[in-house]
């Protein structure tokens, strides 16, 4: 993953500046990006307690951050299952090995998931590599291609929280 501060920690203090600043203008603007001479953070307002946050270094990289949209992003993978009924809780994307994390949360049971998901990746030409669960958390990993993706179930008093990453190898 893709670290705001990068590789030279050394100037922890300017990103936390920066990153302070542009919350405080967020308030004030729908769009606002400050540039450092690490990078740019970029936070974008997309309505009542929605948003994105995206930071790009100077090579290049980025990671985006999406909060609160209730929605899968447009350029998820469209061969990775999306359970439902579930509530998108956030969606992250890094351009460092093409990587998309998505969390949910359902009132499904656990096991109503599990099978969802290995029925689906199966079907649509994943390879499960690993199935492993505990009493209030289960873990698979699957491969198709060059790229990976990892599926985690867990209990969260009433609800199931489900959170995929996807990426290349």
């Amino acid at each position: 993953m893709y670290s705001i501060i990068g590789k030279r920690p050394r100037r922890p203090l300017g990103a936390v500046l920066a990153a302070g600043l542009l919350l405080a203008l967020a308030a004030c603007s729908r769009t606002h990006t400050v540039t450092t001479a690490d990078g740019k953070v970029s936070y974008q307002e997309k309505g009542k307690d929605a948003g994105a946050i995206t930071v790009t270094g100077k090579d290049g990289k980025s990671a985006t951050l999406n909060f609160n949209q209730n929605k899968v992003p447009d350029d998820y993978p469209k061969d990775v299952p999306i359970y439902s009924p579930a509530k998108v809780v956030m969606s992250q994307s890094t351009s460092e090995k093409n990587a998309r994390n998505l969390m949910m949360e359902s009132a499904d049971t656990e096991d109503q998931i599990v099978d969802f998901y290995k029925k689906r990746l199966d079907g649509n030409g994943w390879k499960t590599e690993s199935t492993m669960a505990t009493a209030q958390l289960t873990i698979l990993s699957a491969t198709k291609d060059n790229r990976q993706v990892m599926l985690q179930i867990s209990d969260s008093g009433g609800k199931r929280g489900i959170m995929q990453v996807v990426s290349d190898k």
